[in-house]
């Protein structure tokens, strides 16, 4: 940190010489205020080279104390952060929610999309090691639901995961709700209009959203 400071402290006087004396050239400005302007920045460039050790500096009789500065910005850059925490826990809370209106009736639970996005923001921000367990409630909760959303289209499966039960494994799942004599049963109900093709598309687009939250579960049980 120390040698990148001197570096950034000497770049810095290197470039106000050279902006300097290009206006001292063009004579936008006198030699005194060239020889100002390069002490100025000579200063500026200590300041920054030595921060580390520099306790205060006076400008025009005010003293700045560098250590104070540094301090309050810490503390202020930490209370962002537990903010931010805490807003993106909040949010979690909410995703727990259906949106307003008419539940869909297709393959995908209404909250998935809304609830990936933000777990996406969240790991931008680094903040999911502190809302692990509050990504996992939500994840607990759709999973159920999403299983639901393939029993609407395999009878065999309405029928074993009713209720309570403990989460199957995604290719478990998938075998199951495809068996020809369930799919067929929820033909003849007329869901797809009947057609056996389009309810086995459904099934695999219902079991893959199913398989996102399930690998993500995983994933984030394995990191705590």
């Amino acid at each position: 940190m120390r040698i990148f400071l001197s570096i950034l402290g000497l770049a810095i006087f290197l470039a106000s010489v050279i902006f300097g004396h290009c206006l001292l050239i063009e004579k936008y400005v006198s030699g005194a205020e060239f020889v100002a302007l390069v002490i100025a920045f000579a200063i500026i460039g200590l300041i920054l080279a030595f921060s580390s050790e520099v306790q205060e500096f006076s400008v025009a009789g005010n003293i700045v104390k560098l250590k104070e500065v540094k301090k309050d910005a810490e503390k202020s850059i930490a209370e962002l952060k537990d903010a931010r925490t805490e807003t993106f826990r909040f949010l979690l809370s909410l995703s727990k929610r259906f949106p307003g209106g008419w539940a869909s009736e297709g393959p995908k639970d209404d909250r998935i999309d809304d609830f990936l996005d933000l777990y996406n923001q969240i790991v931008i921000f680094n903040c999911e090691k502190e809302l692990a367990g509050d990504i996992l409630a939500v994840i607990d909760q759709i999973l159920p639901s999403q299983v639901r959303r393939v029993c609407s289209f395999s009878d065999d499966i309405g029928t074993k995961y009713r209720g309570n039960f403990t989460l199957p494994e995604p290719s478990t799942l998938l075998l199951e709700a495809l068996d020809d004599e369930s799919v067929s049963n929820v033909s003849k109900r007329g869901v797809a209009n009947g057609d056996i093709a389009k309810i086995k598309e459904l099934i695999v687009a219902a079991v893959d959203e199913y398989k996102r939250l399930y690998e993500l579960k995983n994933e984030i049980t394995k990191k705590m």
